[in-house]
Order: C-alpha cells, then sequence, then structure tokens
C-alpha cells in the first residue's frame, strides 16, 4: 500500500456508542477524478493514539474499478476529520 494522506468525505454508521463505522467515501485520485467507494469490509478496526491525537484506524477492503483492493482510512477524533491514509 502507498502512503496517500489525502482528507476525505465519508459517510458513517454509528450504533450508540460504539466506534463509526465508514459505510462510503469520497476521494480525488491523482489524475483528478472523484471516486465514490463504498466500504466492502472492514478487516480490522482499532482505537490508538498517535502523537497525543486519539484515533480510530480501519483497514478495509473493497472493488475499486473492479479491482478488490486494500487501504486504510483514519478518523481524527479531536478534528472529527476523516482521512485516506494507504492505498
Amino acid at each position: 500500500m502507498k502512503v496517500v494522506s489525502k482528507t476525505i468525505d465519508a459517510i458513517v454508521v454509528f450504533r450508540g456508542r460504539e466506534k463509526p463505522l465508514p459505510y462510503k467515501f469520497r476521494y480525488t485520485d491523482n489524475d483528478g477524478n472523484c471516486m465514490d467507494v463504498r466500504v466492502g469490509q472492514i478487516l480490522i478496526a482499532e482505537k490508538q493514539k498517535i502523537a497525543g491525537q486519539p484515533m480510530f484506524i480501519y483497514d478495509c477492503q473493497s472493488d475499486i474499478k473492479g479491482i478488490p483492493r486494500r487501504y486504510q482510512i483514519k478518523y481524527y477524533v479531536d478534528d472529527q476529520r476523516w482521512e485516506l491514509y494507504k492505498i
């Protein structure tokens, strides 16, 4: 996986007081194309504290342009923002 570290727009499911679960997100690739990705499978979901910032890290897999791809997205709790970290 390659580190891209791009801010994304996300649709998220909240179930009670549990961690947010990403459902779908949108990002712009290097060619300037806007991509909508539905989260197919969450492989690992964990809460971490990196550099003093609490965050949720999700390792996921989806079909992107018909090809199964793994990627990692992060949710920064204090900033309330989503980031596509690796793809």
